[in-house]
């Protein structure tokens, strides 16, 4: 346990000092302008998924695959959109903000707290109205040589992915200095 909770206070250090619970940084990603935000998932993604996969295989840990409940996800979806688009934070980058004692972060998680207890409440009445149940999808391969081929090559894309982010950026904000180097010497 002590090793999810470092691991997690590592993340959430990293999420701090990146900045990525910013309105620049994330108002930049959603203008296309700034990727801070989807490198560092990215790579995030990428490291949590080799690390669960060795836990998983040492036996520390076990998937727990949730149903496919169509109406269900896309509900969910709409309304992390919409409480994303209101407050400005996923909440990954809520509690990032609320740890730094921004009040809008506390707002926002107190509303969180009230949204899930209406959630817990409502959830028996529209079970039924969620959509049909899909199954769990799973992906079934060898358990050891494809599952490890799989992970790899997914952990080699979304790091690839990233570089390619950063070097664009890098990129971009050398043509930015260089317009910028020539306006002034235009003048």
């Amino acid at each position: 346990m002590w090793t999810v909770v470092l691991a997690g206070v590592a993340f959430g250090i990293i999420m701090q000092r990146s900045r990525v619970n910013t309105f620049d940084r994330i108002g930049g990603f959603a203008m296309l302008e700034d990727f801070t935000v989807p490198k560092l998932m990215m790579v995030a993604i990428a490291v949590s998924g080799v690390l669960l996969f060795v836990q998983v295989q040492a036996g520390g840990a076990e998937y727990h695959i949730k149903p496919f409940v169509t109406v269900g996800i896309i509900a969910g979806g709409i309304l992390f959109g919409a409480g994303m688009a209101l407050l400005g934070y996923c909440p990954g980058t809520l509690f990032v903000s609320a740890g730094e004692g921004a009040l809008d972060a506390w707002l926002g998680l107190a509303a969180s707290v009230v949204a899930g207890g209406f959630y817990v409440v409502l959830f028996p009445l529209i079970r039924n109205g969620l959509g049909p149940d899909l199954g769990k999808l799973q992906i079934h391969l060898d358990p050891v040589g494809g599952e490890i081929l799989l992970l790899v090559a997914y952990a080699a894309l979304l790091v690839a992915g990233a570089v390619f982010l950063d070097r664009r950026d890098r990129r971009d904000e050398l043509g930015r200095q260089a317009r910028q180097e020539e306006r002034r010497q235009g003048r």
